[in-house]
């Protein structure tokens, strides 16, 4: 899938739900050029689908690929998964974040962020795949 899509057309699908431009925020220095970060965030896409289907609702991103110089720019740690390609905030479309958040603690096995109070949830596979319905319970922290 990854050479069939236009990375610099923020229509293109990536996934199921997921859109090139909900990945790059409309932010062109967010468009990878790495093969391998392109094919990390295409089954990153997966792993999110997932998680909208079983939530039952769009799922909105607030950030989701950030190159080095965007990832320095918004404040983030210099080892984020957001960098590599394995990361999204993500709040629900439908229903209170809070809800979703744990909802998706008790179902998430990557890196989980509870960012709810500031209108985000971090999910991330730092952990492997496959990190949605995964009985496994990864690393977690407040923001």
């Amino acid at each position: 899938m990854k050479g069939s899509i236009d990375w610099k057309d923020p229509a293109a699908r990536l996934s199921t739900y997921f859109t090139v431009g909900e990945m790059t925020q409309g932010d062109p220095r967010r468009i990878p050029t790495d093969p391998v970060v392109m094919g990390r965030i295409l089954r990153f896409a997966q792993e999110l689908d997932l998680v909208r289907a079983a939530w039952g609702s769009g799922l909105g991103v607030t950030s989701w690929y950030r190159p080095p110089v965007v990832n320095l720019a918004v404040g983030g740690v210099p080892n984020s998964q957001h960098v590599l390609g394995w990361a999204a905030d993500v709040y629900p479309v439908n229903g209170k974040i809070s809800e979703f958040q744990t909802w998706i603690d008790l179902r998430w096995s990557g890196g989980l962020g509870y960012g709810a109070r500031k209108g985000f949830v971090h999910l991330d596979a730092r952990d492997g795949y496959p990190c949605f319905g995964n009985k496994k319970r990864g690393i977690r922290w407040f923001y």
